[in-house]
């Protein structure tokens, strides 16, 4: 079991290093495309948090 369990780790080890640089460049709207969409999506969970702690008190 613990051979089984080492050899799927390996492999979802060898796969993220496989695809940790990314093979193609961003252009500069993009980047902030997904900086924008990144910073809305922090936000909404925030908002979900705030309105889970309100509903508890």
């Amino acid at each position: 079991m613990r051979k089984i369990l080492r050899r799927q780790f390996g492999k979802i080890g060898e796969i993220n290093r496989k695809y940790s640089k990314p093979r193609i460049e961003m252009s500069m709207p993009v980047r902030l495309s997904l900086l924008l969409l990144r910073g809305y999506l922090i936000f909404l969970v925030g908002l979900m948090v705030f309105r889970f702690i309100t509903l508890l008190h």
